[in-house]
């Protein structure tokens, strides 16, 4: 029998199962396809702790998460003996025109209050910090708690570690059903049979609101299409981001350019409309990336809750039943402090974010009946 099963095996499942893993519960962790194949593969790795908080409490939740995250890749690469690319340069946020100016003005001031600085910068400063920005930048601003990782290299050293610490990882084994009885979680239903089972988490990303349960999860996909670009020479230091696009340049050459934020429901495919806006904002952003060899393009679908902020949080209307969804584009971001809140639900232990994660925010639940996947 199983202590826990998590469903989903993107960054945000693997991290919860090595910490279950790792306080000595048995676990398994079921994903439809591959480790790392959806959201979390195709991210672009900005832990985006200021440039793309949208609100106080945002901000406040990727602050704690980010003040685990040096603590967290080191005990990865000691789990696992992988290495994880980490750049901490920080975020260069740049404004192209006067109304681009005033939010940009606007966060940073709000993020002053909940003591987030930040540095303002000139059209000057901005190219000094980064040449190969255009000439039309206006202004711009240092962000200094941003950083920016491998999030590829970031999924697979947190599985291994889930692996390590005595997960047992099923790739390609669709879940078809968690059984409820009683109103109790007691196990799944698997192409391979039922498998007895106290605890589930649902960590499914896009599609955790398919597990069809007492409290529905207002979790719908948002796609988000993306470009990488060849570069010999690196353009930027720091990450770049602006109210149009960001671009991010990795160690090994590429410079990746997004983020669509569509409401195309499943469909991953990459359109047109979609590449063409990436690029013709990168190349306002930076002209020269003009020069540069498109290398390919991709899309995932990230995971939006109805209000923006994640939900992280037990079921009230059955025993045994968590779920780790909603995270939008903050699941790199708020992987390490959301598999510490997941743990704390299922150990049953009390903190100060469970209230306003919680799902009961959204619905009441229902009568307890078998959750279908």
């Amino acid at each position: 029998m199983l202590d826990a099963a998590v469903l989903g095996g993107g960054l945000i499942g693997c991290a919860v199962a090595r910490v279950l893993a790792r306080d000595g519960l048995r676990v398994a962790l079921f994903e439809r396809n591959r480790i790392g194949g959806e959201a979390s593969g195709a991210a672009a790795g900005m832990l985006g702790v200021q440039a793309e908080a949208d609100d106080a409490f945002m901000l406040r939740l990727g602050l704690a998460s980010r003040a685990r995250y040096a603590e967290w890749v080191e005990a990865l690469r000691d789990e696992s003996g992988m290495h994880v690319e980490w750049w901490r340069e920080g975020t260069v946020a740049v404004a192209l025109n006067g109304a681009d100016e005033a939010v940009l003005a606007a966060r940073r001031a709000w993020q002053a209050v909940e003591g987030a600085s930040s540095e303002p910068l000139s059209a000057a400063q901005v190219r000094a910090l980064e040449p190969a920005l255009s000439p039309r930048v206006r202004s711009g601003a240092l962000f200094p708690l941003d950083t920016r990782l491998d999030n590829v290299a970031l999924t697979r050293a947190v599985a291994a570690a889930a692996t390590a610490a005595g997960c047992e990882i099923h790739e390609g084994e669709d879940v078809r059903a968690v059984v409820v009885e009683h109103g109790a979680v007691v196990g799944l239903a698997t192409a391979g049979g039922r498998i007895a089972c106290g605890t589930v988490v649902n960590a499914m990303g896009a599609w955790s609101a398919r597990v069809r349960g007492m409290t529905p999860l207002p979790v719908e996909p948002l796609r988000g299409q993306m470009v990488a670009l060849e570069a010999a020479r690196l353009p930027f230091r720091h990450a770049v981001y602006s109210l149009h696009v960001y671009a991010v340049a990795r160690r090994d050459g590429r410079v990746l350019l997004g983020s669509t934020r569509e409401a195309a429901g499943f469909e991953k495919r990459c359109t047109a409309g979609g590449i063409g806006g990436i690029l013709s904002a990168g190349l306002d952003l930076a002209p020269a990336l003009g020069a540069l060899p498109l290398l390919t393009t991709w899309s995932g679908l990230r995971p939006a809750s109805a209000d923006g902020r994640p939900i992280i949080s037990r079921d009230p209307a059955v025993r045994g039943y968590f779920v780790a969804t909603g995270h939008g584009r903050n699941g790199v971001l708020l992987a390490p402090l959301t598999a510490d809140l997941v743990a704390d639900l299922v150990h049953g232990r009390h903190n100060e974010w469970q209230a306003p994660l919680a799902i009961d925010r959204f619905a009441t639940a229902g009568p307890a009946r078998a959750l279908t996947v």
